[in-house]
């Protein structure tokens, strides 16, 4: 049976100098439960909401990971691949959360505008059945429930840097729903151990997570780690997220608008096509013109990810 670590083992940053909960070998499987995104904190919200200042501030950051693990013969130049073989929530019936924090939002800011932010607050989710019920107006909705880990990374290469923030130097908060189960991410090691982390598990998010929040759970997550050389995974300078039926490049770029976040992750993944399938440079971005697809994981300043792929069906 895969050992299991707690969600009480959480961390908020991605840290070089940090210590792991574990070592784990080359080939590891594990399981990891993850605590939601603000560690319980929903359930303490006044009725009148919270500023996201307020919530850094009382929890001292945002997006609570399970780890850092360290694995034995991760070394600077290498890369780790994380297959992620369950994502699903801790208990199979419960309550999760969503809502919304003043000065947070895609579509609502507290800075650049004149009219009053939105009514903040948070809202209870029940889940069951593999469905949520979201609650809208006098209405209550259902939603199949797709879990995933909004939240995934490796130490960076210097100082720390907090879970709430991403970088293609150790991934981050980057929402995107394609990294659940029978996906394996490749995320490049820059301390040795590579000291991954993973959490901020989502029942259900639309494109982009406009709001901020997504429907926030506790998950069980089952992974298994292994150590790979960069040139054999074809790594060039954004993380990778692939699948038995496609490949895709991550572009989390913190403080970058949304167009040219989506320009990196389609760059990366046309050199890929170059490096792994022998296409020339104007042959894939050809191909990647007519059957590339693209996936909006965040759009809230300053917080802009996408996700470029290709399915292998159409790659030689």
């Amino acid at each position: 049976m895969p050992l299991t670590y707690g969600d009480e083992e959480t961390t908020l940053f991605f840290d070089p100098d940090a210590a792991p909960i574990a070592y784990l070998d080359d080939g590891q499987t594990v399981v990891a439960h993850t605590a939601d995104s603000l560690c319980g904190l929903w359930k303490r919200v006044p009725s009148d909401g919270m500023h996201i200042d307020e919530v850094v501030d009382e929890l001292g950051g945002a997006c609570p990971l399970t780890g850092p693990f360290a694995v034995r013969g991760a070394e600077p130049g290498s890369v780790l691949e994380v297959e992620l073989h369950r994502v699903e929530p801790k208990a199979a019936e419960g309550t999760a959360w969503t809502g919304l924090f003043r000065g947070f939002g895609a579509l609502s800011t507290d800075v650049y505008g004149l009219q009053p932010d939105l009514e903040a607050g948070v809202v209870e989710v029940p889940y069951r059945d593999g469905r949520a019920h979201l609650p809208v107006g006098e209405h209550t909705i259902e939603i199949p429930i797709r879990p995933f880990l909004g939240t995934v990374g490796v130490a960076p290469v210097r100082e720390r840097r907090m879970s709430f923030s991403q970088s293609p130097e150790y991934l981050g908060d980057v929402d995107q729903p394609g990294v659940t189960a029978g996906a394996t991410l490749v995320l490049p090691v820059n301390a040795p151990g590579g000291l991954l982390s993973l959490g901020d598990a989502h029942a259900a998010q639309g494109d982009g997570e406009i709001t901020g929040v997504a429907v926030e759970i506790e998950a069980e997550v089952e992974f298994t780690v292994r150590v790979a050389d960069r040139d054999a995974a074809h790594y060039v300078a954004l993380p990778q997220l692939n699948t038995s039926t496609s490949i895709g490049s991550i572009a989390g770029l913190q403080g970058t608008n949304l167009g040219d976040v989506a320009r990196a992750a389609y760059t990366d993944l046309a050199r890929r096509l170059t490096r792994s399938h022998g296409l020339a440079v104007l042959d894939a971005y050809r191909l990647l013109g007519q059957v590339g697809r693209l996936q909006i994981g965040n759009m809230i300043d300053p917080f802009y990810s996408v996700m470029a792929s290709i399915d292998l069906e159409y790659l030689p």
